[in-house]
């Protein structure tokens, strides 16, 4: 009777045990764990459809053809039977496609996509080089499956990548030191979408010149003991180009930071510009990448702004403003304040180009630009061949030194007028009537435009000044920026490029110098 006593008053505690131990085991399954029922062989299903975390090339990447491997990551474990290709011709089949014409052929390829990373990632390369210039989208299909047989629940299509078109060009410039002496024995450095390629050194002019380097997008580095090391940007984009970089000059690395200030003006009325948002990147000429953190301001109602702090060093400033094409504009800092003014230009209407000279001394720099035209469809000199438009011509009746145009008689809209015609430069002092020089096409008719830039007080001098003086030319079309950067060479009439509408909308670069007396034979350089 004891005993049975003593198991009653225990038995309410090993019944709530019981519970616990149950309830337990039937939520472990639920929360990862295997339960006795899939110990017996039943397991949880896999309903999840993979996705895709990453591509290579990345999106809107320019890549150097030929050496150009596909890769696509999974969110997953992906069933390797499902990544397939096509090997044997350019049809559109398999999971794993390539295409240059949105997908109506495909690229073949070499082989069918190996695997690695836990079967998470493929890659494939294209039978033959991929052809130069051009655009190429990747396309996987639900026909990609993970190990429970999961599809990709949409078909994905990337924007695409762009390989670097074919053939070669040459890059050269100048370096200086600090105080505009030629600077001989810098190394500067090729490098093309982060692989250096070549290497040269500036001779005892301080320049240099490299040849049959491949097209594309390059960052040039220049190097030497005790100096910063100085960055730059440019891009060789048709067969045979040259491209003059800008003029570097390599500071000490004993330099101090500092501000960078100055002004940006209307490229045509030369009015102030206010809420021009103003950012900054390392190095000359280098428009795309990340803006450096904290380093912005927005232009007051005199146009003014001010990047405080900056480290010693060369940079790339962007001023953009809604409604407004950017610009761009190069400035160094070095042990104390540092000033630069720029010009924007509103958007333009289709088929509209504008032209802006910018320079930094106190000298008189001229715009002229040769115009197509044939006879009896223009008025103007020289309308057999071509019309040259300068300060010093007086055409459609225009009586001011500040506008001039010339008229197509088919199309009274067919303009090219000459916005702004001062004196003087950018640098202060100079008063009200400071640069810049702006010519506005205001439709581009076909045929070939010529742009030249004098030096009006140096007329016939072997001289330096328009190298020596910042001076850049300044493009708006198409609502994008091109600038073009002066050689560090004699002569004081710069012939900068070619535009022909037929020719692709390409410019061509000619950064040319001679000498020219005379105002009114220009055009024929």
């Amino acid at each position: 009777m004891y005993l049975f006593n003593k198991m009653n008053r225990f038995l309410p505690l090993v019944l709530v045990i019981l519970v616990l131990l149950l309830s337990s085991c039937s939520e472990r399954s639920e929360y990862g764990k295997k339960s006795d029922y899939e110990k017996f062989g039943a397991e949880l299903t896999d309903s999840t459809a993979p996705t895709i975390s990453s591509v290579s090339p990345t999106d809107n990447s320019t890549y150097k053809s030929p050496a150009t491997t596909i890769a696509v990551t999974f969110s997953e474990t992906i069933s390797t039977s499902s990544i397939t290709t096509n090997t044997n011709d350019t049809t559109c089949s398999g999971s794993f496609q390539l295409s240059s014409d949105n997908f109506t052929t495909c690229v073949k390829m070499s082989a069918t996509p190996s695997a690695s990373d836990n079967n998470m990632a493929f890659t494939a390369t294209p039978k033959d080089n991929l052809s130069g210039g051009t655009t190429f989208k990747l396309r996987i299909t639900t026909s990609a499956k993970d190990t429970s047989s999961n599809s990709l629940v949409n078909t994905y299509t990337t924007n695409g990548f762009t390989t670097s078109p074919s053939g070669s060009g040459t890059i050269k410039g100048s370096v200086k030191m600090d105080n505009g002496s030629a600077f001989s024995g810098i190394t500067v450095s090729f490098s093309i979408y982060g692989s250096t390629v070549t290497t040269e050194e500036t001779d005892s002019n301080g320049n240099f010149n490299k040849s049959s380097l491949g097209l594309g997008m390059y960052t040039l580095a220049y190097t030497e003991t005790n100096y910063l090391t100085a960055i730059q940007s440019g891009t060789l984009a048709t067969n045979n180009q040259t491209l003059v970089a800008a003029t570097q000059t390599m500071l000490s690395d004993s330099c101090s930071g500092g501000n960078i200030s100055g002004k940006i003006k209307d490229a045509v009325t030369g009015n102030a510009l206010s809420n021009v948002t103003m950012s900054v990147r390392s190095g000359k000429n280098v428009r795309t990448g990340n803006t450096i953190s904290g380093k912005t301001d927005t232009t007051d109602s005199n146009g003014a702004y001010t990047l405080s702090s900056m480290n010693p060093g060369s940079y790339t400033i962007q001023g953009s403003k809604d409604n407004w094409i950017s610009t761009y504009f190069n400035v160094r800092s070095c042990s104390g304040r540092s000033s630069k003014n720029s010009n924007m230009s509103e958007e333009l209407a289709p088929g509209s180009m504008r032209i802006v000279l910018s320079w930094e001394g106190t000298e008189d720099f001229d715009s002229h630009l040769e115009i197509p035209c044939t006879s009896g469809t223009c008025t103007g000199s020289n309308a057999a061949d071509k019309s040259h438009l300068w300060y010093g011509v007086n055409q459609g009746g225009v009586s001011t030194n500040d506008y001039h145009n010339y008229t197509d008689i088919v199309s009274s809209g067919d303009n090219v007028t000459l916005d702004q015609d001062n004196t003087d430069g950018s640098a202060s002092p100079c008063g009200s009537s400071c640069g810049p020089e702006t010519i506005t096409i205001s439709k581009i008719r076909s045929g070939t435009y010529r742009y030249h830039v004098h030096a009006f007080d140096r007329a016939g001098d072997n001289t330096t000044h328009i190298a020596d003086n910042g001076t850049v030319v300044q493009v708006f079309y198409n609502n994008d920026s091109t600038n073009f950067d002066v050689p560090s060479t004699v002569g004081n009439l710069w012939t900068v490029f070619d535009f022909d509408i037929d020719n692709s909308s390409v410019f061509n670069t000619l950064n040319t110098m001679s000498n020219e007396n005379s105002d009114g034979d220009i055009d024929d350089h």
